[in-house]
């Protein structure tokens, strides 16, 4: 048996595929907000699917460019900030519709 066969070193690389399906699936998200915003759907439709969207890229960036998985504590911290951020947001949007509507 020897120990230097199976051990990897501390610094090894990440594999590259993780990383290029993260990037593509970024670049098919970007295509996806292009699409929403040329849209001739509803203007608080097309806001709220623009702040979707933008949500998952931030967690996305945050998971894998980042590597938010390593470091749990953090991370946690990072993905309830934003999940508090992007509901008081959804909130306020709705209310904007709604006090638009009652004019």
């Amino acid at each position: 048996m020897t120990a230097g066969s199976d051990a990897q070193p501390l610094n090894a690389r990440p594999a590259a595929w993780p990383l290029a399906a993260a990037f593509s699936a970024l670049i098919a998200l970007t295509i996806c907000e292009l699409l929403v915003a040329g849209l001739a759907a509803e203007r608080a439709a097309r806001i709220t699917a623009l702040a979707g969207l933008l949500m998952i890229k931030v967690a996305l960036v945050l998971s894998f460019f980042m590597q938010a998985r390593k470091r749990r504590r953090s991370s946690v911290g990072a993905f309830v900030s934003i999940a508090f951020a992007a509901g008081v947001a959804v909130v306020l949007m709705l209310e904007t519709v709604f006090r638009a509507g009652v004019r």
